[in-house]
């Protein structure tokens, strides 16, 4: 109806127009009408057969959603802005309220400088720390998006957990603070020339530094964004117009600032670890938390399995976390990715009397291989029973993990969990996983006459690389002393010392060969062979005739094990020939 009344108005403007009045009609009806009719026109809706016309009405499409989004963007800081103010004029204007009516009052008398009300010295006030300004990223510049998009991909990889994703967002929410703050005033942050201005990166640095950020964050905020730099001066986009030598500048003042700022995290690190030593969980009080728990946790599934909630599952998952963590001293991370599947399919004894459970997912798991859960027949069997009651329990139907929520997900809140039992159980303190961890491997540290790591203490049988050649270095060192010291003593006077002992060091060269990239152990082989075959027979080192002593063969015809039994014995026999043919 409208439509139609539009047109009728529009022809009666056209036959008036067309009588040529003196005063010209001018009206936007006849316009809009005759835009309407264009609209209407079935060829308006086609595209340009021209491949560059199609192409320039794309980027003009591109550019116009791209002003939309700043546009949008703008309008939010805008209102942002405009809130902020008014807070700020209504705080103002309190303060000045307050002001007044503190004139109107009689001032009480001052106290002295460098007092407080009562008399006593004050302390000095700390400085405040600044709040870091957030610097909106510019999601609107295409290229950053997709270099951004190609990063994550690139550290996702083929087949991403769910802790890398995580990883991986926190990790991007780093760079785009940094590229926010580079970026903000750039008419054309899509040309990457924002990212050349070295006092603008060591500004971003110093305001780190001055906000309540811990050392390691801020380190972990500038490796960051190195990873990113390095990842863009290797495949810079086609829409990078940086050279080189820029990109090289770029990177060299990162990995300053990096290096500037590791010496503050190993002081941190060493105020950490004081920190944690000062309040060290004794061993009584571990002892206490293993033996009340194995108590409470009999009787928290026979209540769950009268009455299933959810408020005894999480009493459950207290309990029997601080009853493993105890003896064990596992991560938060190990039980939170214990699957029901590694439970089911644990290791066992021929006669069932002992089970170990590998949990892959780890921290750690690259380095040591899957984490190790040792449980005897009694302790298994509470897992068995929880895993028999929990299709009762609010998700545990679709649950992959073992300890789930209601949503069948990982229960991330464990920590909570294990604190509300370690009270319950009259224990002083509040502690985590990593306080209960750090006081294990305190105490066995000092109880062990040697050594010993977290890593070898928390993962039997699993000894890392570097620790397995330490310990094979150590046995081949011992074993080319043994054989030098006991061989000294039975030498005959035909073999010269010079010689025995080039072949001596040949042998005892296996543990030396060890160390070092292989074309210099290659050497050393070689260097071991050349003196054993320049070596004057039946001379000492200068020469000299070494004295002639009666042969006296070793007990067992080998010098303590360090040549194979067949040798040892063919030399033996050797001298021994020698010495009876010798004339006297």
């Amino acid at each position: 109806m409208g439509r139609a009344k539009r047109r009728k108005v529009a022809r009666e403007l056209q036959w008036l127009r067309s009588t040529q009045p003196a005063i010209p009609v001018v009206s936007q009806l006849a316009s809009s009408s005759e835009g309407e009719r264009d609209s209407e026109d079935p060829e308006a809706g086609r595209p340009c057969a021209d491949r560059g016309c199609r192409r320039a009405t794309e980027r003009i499409q591109a550019q116009l959603t791209d002003l939309g989004k700043q546009v949008t963007k703008m309008r939010s800081t805008l209102l942002q802005i405009t809130r902020l103010y008014r807070e700020l004029r209504k705080g103002e204007g309190g303060r000045r309220r307050r002001k007044r009516a503190r004139r109107t009052r009689s001032p009480p008398a001052p106290p002295p400088p460098g007092r407080g009300a009562a008399g006593c010295p004050t302390p000095p006030e700390p400085p405040e720390a600044l709040e870091p300004t957030v610097y909106p990223f510019p999601d609107h510049v295409p290229a950053l998006n997709l270099l951004l998009g190609e990063f994550e991909g690139y550290q996702l990889g083929s087949e991403p957990t769910p802790r890398l994703r995580n990883n991986v967002t926190s990790k991007l929410g780093r760079i785009k603070a940094f590229l926010g703050y580079m970026a903000r005033g750039t008419a054309e942050p899509g040309d990457f020339l924002f990212l050349n201005q070295p006092a603008r990166i060591r500004a971003w640095a110093a305001r780190l530094g001055q906000t309540r950020m811990a050392e390691p964050t801020r380190q972990h905020y500038l490796k960051n964004v190195a990873q990113f730099l390095d990842y863009l001066s290797e495949t810079p986009p086609a829409a990078c117009q940086l050279s080189s030598t820029a990109l090289v500048l770029i990177r060299r003042e990162v990995r300053a600032l990096i290096r500037g700022i590791r010496r503050r995290v190993v002081v941190h690190e060493v105020r950490t670890k004081q920190a944690k030593e000062s309040r060290l969980i004794p061993k009584a009080s571990l002892v206490r938390c293993h033996r009340t728990a194995g108590r409470k946790i009999p009787a928290l599934l026979d209540s769950l399995e009268s009455n299933p909630s959810t408020r005894q599952q999480w009493r459950f998952y207290g309990f029997l976390t601080g009853y493993l963590t105890s003896i064990s001293g596992h991560r938060c991370g190990v039980f939170q990715n214990l699957t029901i599947q590694e439970v089911e399919e644990a290791s066992r004894s021929p006669d069932e009397s002992a089970y170990v459970i590998n949990i892959t997912t780890h921290k750690t798991n690259r380095a040591f291989g899957a984490a190790q859960l040792s449980l005897n027949r009694e302790e298994y069997s509470w897992f068995r029973r929880f895993l028999a009651l929990r299709a009762g329990l609010p998700g545990g139907s679709q649950a992959t993990y073992f300890f789930f929520t209601s949503r069948a997900s990982p229960c991330r809140t464990l920590n909570k969990y294990f604190q509300s039992a370690w009270l319950s159980m009259g224990l002083p303190g509040k502690p985590t996983f990593t306080d209960v961890r750090t006081a294990i491997a305190t105490h066995v540290s000092r109880h062990c006459d040697a050594p010993v790591t977290t890593s070898g203490g928390f993962y039997p049988n699993q000894a890392s690389v570097s620790l397995r050649r330490r310990q094979r270095m150590h046995t081949l060192q011992r074993i080319a002393a043994r054989w030098r010291n006991s061989c000294a003593m039975t030498l005959q006077p035909q073999i010269s010392s010079t010689h025995f002992t080039s072949d001596l060091s040949k042998h005892a060269s296996a543990a030396d060969s060890l160390k070092g990239p292989w074309w210099r152990r290659r050497r050393r082989r070689r260097m071991g062979r050349q003196r054993a075959l320049k070596a004057p027979r039946g001379k000492g080192a200068r020469g000299q005739r070494l004295p002639s002593l009666p042969w006296r063969e070793p007990a067992g015809g080998r010098c303590h094990g360090a040549l194979p039994k067949g040798k040892a014995r063919a030399l033996a026999r050797s001298n021994k020939q020698k010495t009876l043919n010798r004339p006297e």
